[in-house]
């Protein structure tokens, strides 16, 4: 890939630098875990708590014990701490495993956090925890989180307005988020992350208000299937840090969902998940993904896009299969594959109108011969998060606030009577994650609604920006085709009206002039005795590479 013209090499580094620095897109702010050493017992840990044998007994919240908390220091392992409708102004936090945290009614059990607390709930190296049909609401940081488990399982859950995320799995494995509601995240409602292999299924969730749906830093070997991801900045965005353990992102399944509407411009954000604004689903920097039947529509920008991003290291993508989407009425491009990726990636069988770069399924196929075996992409898609990144540098842009965002609809509980059912035990491997069968997309019922109109572009880049982004994405991109274009027809026209000197001498700079790319030109203006003046000559060449380098510089300049 690097082997490319260095005008374009440069840019897609600048692109990649800009667009996709440290932290850059939904998710990148998972450091915010505290020290958990204090709160672990002597012996215990991911993997080495024993499942219980048999249920423990039901602590009744408020009958048992005025607090939750207080509730689930008494309960054992297999046990279940059983709470009754109210709203419960605390955090909680569980140390103990196998454990069964359950809400009587899920919209009326509610814990809040007001706007004061950490975490709703909060599970710290307790295998095996169950929570379900409650809500948890108005927290700092996250409304539901289990750290460095073996075994999770939440279910029948409510998270919204929460100060981070809703509902989140961090460095766990083997564990399952399933019929769920997560909105008004200002990072996303939906996250599993730093864990490989993650072994996790999320399934049957609506996530909706947030600045990603789904957020996933180095999560491998999950998959997000048979769900609704709507009205978010953008809906599913697996990325890869070097902040955080298990690099690259890689072998996620994402299928049967149904995305749309994603691109709010009043859902709660930070300012670094921008860039991702209007896409359905984005691979940043992640390997080996399936993204396959889901169906997508009314993205402002990118319904799937595939995209390079840059930490310590940079990360481009590789082994990506897209494959049998309905990809529908996105502002940009349906399907877009961003440079520089490093191979692999591929799409095949899709149902779509528009991709960058066209002809996405011909250039990229999944079997057969490929034109860019080494990698590829479009510099446009990358260039149009850089501008979207600089432009939240000074955080103007568009985007709500979590604390103020509306409460969510009411959802539907678990089944059957909560007080009567048994305990739910998440045993790894075992009752967790539970089997699940991808939907057909003739299976997912399109919601009507407003739909995206398609945006003017120039060469893959919008016309609908502000004008210092538009400065930059015409001169830093536009700009190199440009001056290679003017460079080889005015090298021609010089030969050819060079009637004094030998028709050999001119044949062969001519032939150096279209066969070797970019710098062809510039060895004819060089050493080709052309007549034009040394000085057009100097500016021609040197003064236009030195202005396309000085956008280049302001652009990595402001978007530091």
């Amino acid at each position: 890939m690097w082997r490319r013209p260095l005008l374009h090499g440069m840019l897609a580094v600048t692109a990649a630098l800009i667009w996709f620095s440290p932290g850059s897109i939904a998710g990148a702010h998972d450091d915010h875990v505290v020290s958990t050493a204090a709160l672990l017992r002597a012996g215990v840990g991911p993997g080495r708590e024993p499942v219980p044998t048999g249920y423990a007994g039901t602590v009744r919240v408020p009958q048992d014990f005025d607090t939750i908390q207080a509730a689930v220091d008494h309960a054992q392992p297999g046990g279940m701490v059983l709470i009754a409708p109210g709203i419960y102004e605390e955090s909680v936090t569980v140390t103990t495993p196998y454990l069964t945290i359950r809400g009587v009614d899920r919209d009326r059990t509610i814990i809040d956090g007001g706007s004061q607390r950490a975490d709703g709930v909060q599970v710290f190296e307790a295998d095996g925890v169950a929570i379900e049909n409650l809500t948890s609401r108005h927290n700092l940081v996250n409304g539901i989180s289990w750290y460095g488990v073996h075994g999770y399982w939440g279910r029948y859950l409510t998270a919204y307005d929460n100060g981070h995320s809703g509902i989140v799995a961090y460095d766990s494995d083997y564990g399952q988020l399933d019929h769920s509601y997560a909105s008004g995240s200002p990072d996303s409602g939906f996250s599993v992350g730093r864990c490989a292999p993650c072994r996790a299924v999320v399934t049957d969730v609506i996530a909706q208000d947030n600045a990603a749906g789904f957020s996933g830093a180095n999560a491998s070997d999950v998959a997000i299937v048979n769900s609704e991801w709507t009205n978010n900045m953008s809906g599913i965005a697996p990325n890869t840090q070097d902040a955080q353990a298990d690099a690259p992102q890689r072998n996620l399944l994402i299928a049967g969902n149904y995305i749309h509407d994603n691109g709010n411009p009043a859902a709660p954000a930070l300012a670094l998940t921008y860039p991702s604004f209007g896409m359905g689903v984005v691979v940043a920097g992640g390997v080996d993904n399936l993204i396959t039947a889901n169906l997508i529509e009314d993205q402002p920008t990118y319904g799937i896009a595939v995209v390079p991003i840059l930490d310590r290291n940079l990360w481009p993508t590789a082994g990506n299969e897209v494959r049998d989407n309905v990809v529908r009425r996105s502002g940009l491009a349906d399907l877009a594959l961003a440079a520089p990726s490093a191979g692999g990636d591929c799409f095949t069988g899709n149902d779509l109108s528009t991709s960058e770069p066209p002809a996405i399924e011909a250039l990229y196929p999944c079997t057969g011969l490929r034109a860019f075996p080494g990698g590829g992409g479009s510099l446009a898609s990358s260039m149009e998060a850089l501008v979207r990144s600089i432009d939240a540098r000074d955080g103007g842009f568009p985007h709500g606030d979590w604390r103020t965002q509306a409460a969510a609809p009411p959802q539907p509980g678990m089944p059957g009577d909560a007080a009567a059912a048994p305990p739910t035990l998440a045993i790894p491997g075992e009752s967790v994650p539970q089997p699940y069968r991808i939907r057909p997309v003739d299976e997912i019922s399109s919601t009507p609604g407003p739909t995206v109109s398609k945006e003017l572009t120039v060469m893959g880049l919008p016309l609908a920006t502000s004008w210092w982004g538009l400065l930059i994405g015409l001169y830093g991109y536009v700009l190199p085709f440009v001056l290679y274009a003017a460079w080889v027809a005015i090298g021609l026209w010089d030969l050819i009206r060079q009637e004094s000197e030998p028709l050999p001498h001119r044949a062969r700079w001519m032939l150096v002039v279209l066969v070797v790319p970019f710098i062809g030109p510039l060895l004819y203006f060089a050493f080709g005795r052309s007549p034009i003046p040394r000085q057009l000559r100097i500016m021609l060449t040197a003064g236009g590479v030195a202005i396309y380098a000085a956008f280049v510089l302001l652009g990595v300049v402001a978007g530091r």
